[in-house]
């Protein structure tokens, strides 16, 4: 978990809610990041809430959009927790696909390792049979999508934002894609959406702050 004293600035889109504050972050999957070029693409978005106390909600919704000629399903994602709590915990609470369980501490080898996250079977690497996992474009269908919804606990949780799990440059959350149409696999971080000058006008800027990435990562 990153714990550094400096401190950074993010923006987000403030969200109408009944609890202390909440925002969400679009991001896409950073094609320069994989692992082979192979055409894997996804799209999603990171909100988190803040419920009072030392409790938060993260909520992730991730869409396959990798095209039907590459296949394969996305079947896991890991993400890093900036806070000053040595003992903050996160948790899995649910899931719209069940086959995904809560990997807790993972190494997601080639970017490192993270605080937490949810995979098949709670494996980054492997977890049984990549069907399981989120399906790529078929035909029609513009991509499925599932919703993750972590449980985070920490003394800090008031102070944290959607930024705080995903790193200022985005390296802070990774993905993996099993099973393609030529039977390879793939592993991509995000790249973060700029939010339009539109958006920014008619919700507003929120500052968040977001403890700065410490000195590790890619191999």
């Amino acid at each position: 978990m990153k714990r550094t004293p400096q401190i950074l600035t993010a923006c987000a889109i403030t969200l109408a809610t009944t609890t202390a504050h909440a925002d969400i972050i679009p991001f896409i999957g950073n094609a320069s990041s994989s692992n082979g070029n192979t055409g894997t693409s996804f799209s999603g978005t990171i909100g988190y809430a803040f419920n009072g106390g030392s409790l938060g909600t993260l909520t992730i919704v991730l869409t396959n959009t990798t095209p039907e000629s590459v296949g394969g399903h996305l079947t896991g994602f890991v993400f890093d927790i900036a806070t000053a709590d040595a003992g903050a915990t996160v948790a899995l609470s649910s899931a719209t696909n069940a086959n995904f369980l809560d990997t807790g501490a993972e190494t997601a080898s080639p970017f490192g390792d993270f605080d937490a996250g949810a995979a098949l079977n709670a494996n980054w690497a492997g977890g049984g049979s990549p069907s399981d996992g989120i399906p790529a474009i078929m035909g029609l269908n513009a991509g499925t999508t599932e919703t993750f919804v972590f449980d985070i606990t920490a003394s800090d949780a008031m102070t944290r934002s959607a930024s705080s799990f995903l790193g200022d440059q985005g390296d802070w959350f990774a993905v993996r894609f099993r099973g393609l149409a030529n039977g390879g696999s793939d592993k991509l971080l995000i790249a973060i959406v700029p939010l339009p000058n539109a958006a920014m006008a008619g919700l507003g800027l929120l500052g968040l702050s977001l403890g700065a990435r410490t000195a590790r990562r890619r191999r």
